[in-house]
């Protein structure tokens, strides 16, 4: 028993590791097109990209690890039915009990290990990342503006004209500025000089100093104010900037004082209870006939932990709100998959 106990679980574990490579190197390509588009838009330093990968590996293997343990199991039992092999062991007297101690064996060191990432590392991590990330940006900012060329900001929203640029102060000297504006109209900014700064949000924004702003009406009439000092955001939306939630402490989110915390405490504890849950709906998801096709209940499998984790992305923006009471906080979440995975796991049970 033991032998097949051993078996099982170095199947799983193979595909598993498959399974988590694959998926990490998909999303991983996906984030390297995303800083390249940053490097190339001149708001990320090229140098960094490497470093900022580096420290996402961490985070996506938290997110991955439930979804990489429910797809290979399914794969792995999935092999062993169509082998006709579970069917052997089921004759030799493996029970279903015994397949579920196999995949709790390994759910529990599973649990603990994503406790550990989500409340500890992760949250450091994200600290790091937070600095390599400025000091990016920073060093972004000596090449994202440049003397004689017009340069678009946020989407198009701001197209910039310096000059010339004092490199020892970092200044920017006789800029001009037009602006779309939401209602279709246009303003154009002039200043004697500005400045590039980086907020400790780490959104960028440039300083102007003694210069006036001219608002053109549709009807071609002006407004026109003089300023001694004005700041413009030069970035389009938040994607870059710090902090986020999930860099709070492990102290911060339990009991955590804000409903952001309380939210971050109930998301990061999802993880965790999803891979017990899911252990319990394995091997009806996995059980095939001789006929059946392998990756249709991989499918079903897929489609389950989809309408799972965007639940529990909604009922997080529903405890932020206040919509839901942070003590239910996602547990409601829990209890109707938790139900569902006790009558499909019954029935697949009393078949067996």
């Amino acid at each position: 028993m033991n032998l097949i106990r051993r078996y099982l679980r170095r199947e799983i574990l193979s595909t598993f590791a498959a399974v988590l490579i694959v998926l990490i190197s998909i999303l991983l390509v996906q984030r390297l097109a995303f800083y390249l588009n940053q490097v190339l838009d001149g708001t990320l330093s090229q140098s960094a990209v490497f470093s900022l990968l580096g420290l996402q590996v961490v985070r996506f293997i938290t997110e991955l690890l439930p979804l990489s343990f429910l797809l290979a199991s399914i794969l792995a039992f999935g092999r062993l039915y169509k082998d006709s092999e579970m069917t052997a062991m089921y004759a030799l007297g493996v029970s279903v009990s015994s397949v579920y101690r196999v995949l709790l064996g390994m759910a529990i060191p599973l649990g603990i290990l994503l406790t550990v990432l989500n409340f500890w590392i992760v949250p450091e991590i994200a600290k790091q990342q937070d600095e390599v990330l400025r000091k990016a940006r920073e060093d972004a900012q000596l090449t994202i503006i440049k003397p004689g060329i017009f340069r678009e900001f946020a989407r198009g929203k701001h197209t910039i004209y310096v000059q010339g640029i004092d490199k020892k102060e970092d200044e920017l000297q006789n800029i001009f500025i037009k602006t779309r504006e939401k209602d279709h109209t246009y303003s154009i900014t002039l200043a004697e000089k500005g400045y590039q700064i980086i907020s400790p949000e780490n959104v960028r924004f440039i300083l102007l100093n003694d210069g006036s702003r001219t608002h053109v009406k549709k009807n071609g009439e002006t407004d026109r104010l003089f300023f001694n000092e004005m700041i413009i955001r030069l970035d389009s939306d938040d994607s870059l900037t710090w902090p986020k939630a999930i860099s709070y402490s492990a102290s911060e989110v339990f009991p955590g004082k804000t409903l952001a915390q309380k939210a971050e405490f109930h998301r990061r504890i999802a993880s965790p209870i999803s891979v017990f849950i899911l252990v319990l709906m394995i091997p009806a998801l996995s059980h095939s006939k001789p006929r059946e096709g392998r990756f249709n209940k991989l499918i079903l499998g897929v489609i389950f932990y989809v309408i799972y984790f965007n639940l529990i992305g909604v009922g997080q923006a529903w405890i932020k709100k206040g919509s839901v009471s942070p003590e239910v906080g996602l547990w409601w979440i829990h209890g109707l998959n938790l139900i569902f995975a006790l009558i499909i796991s019954t029935r697949h049970n009393k078949a067996v």
